[in-house]
């Protein structure tokens, strides 16, 4: 992976050259096709797109389990929390780290 944007992403050693191929070559369930609020699925679609998912695709986001409203009051962060971790749990998954890993649709309420 030449593209400079993941240059970050490769100097990881969690990630590195192989890591980001993954993902260039993984699929991000986080489109939210099941109603999630707008802004839960704009901040997922765009870390995906960010750390170079080569595709992303409709699943689930669960936002009572990825940002359960007791932890966070505000409708707004909730859906910033839940979009980000959604996209996150999809980085790990294509990585194969962490729960679910490899089984996709990471998004659906299994923070790892």
């Amino acid at each position: 992976m030449d593209d400079p944007r993941y240059l970050r992403q490769v100097l990881l050693a969690e990630i590195g050259p192989e890591g980001q191929a993954r993902l260039g070559a993984a699929t991000a369930c986080v489109l939210g096709g099941d109603g999630a609020p707008p802004l839960a699925r704009e901040v997922a679609e765009r870390y995906a797109r960010g750390a170079g998912f080569g595709a992303l695709a409709e699943g689930a986001l669960d936002v009572d389990a990825l940002a359960p409203a007791d932890l966070v009051a505000s409708p707004a962060a909730r859906a910033v929390l839940a979009g980000a971790r959604a996209a996150l749990a999809e980085m790990r998954a294509a990585l194969g780290r962490g729960a679910g890993a490899g089984q996709g649709g990471a998004a659906e309420g299994k923070p790892s």
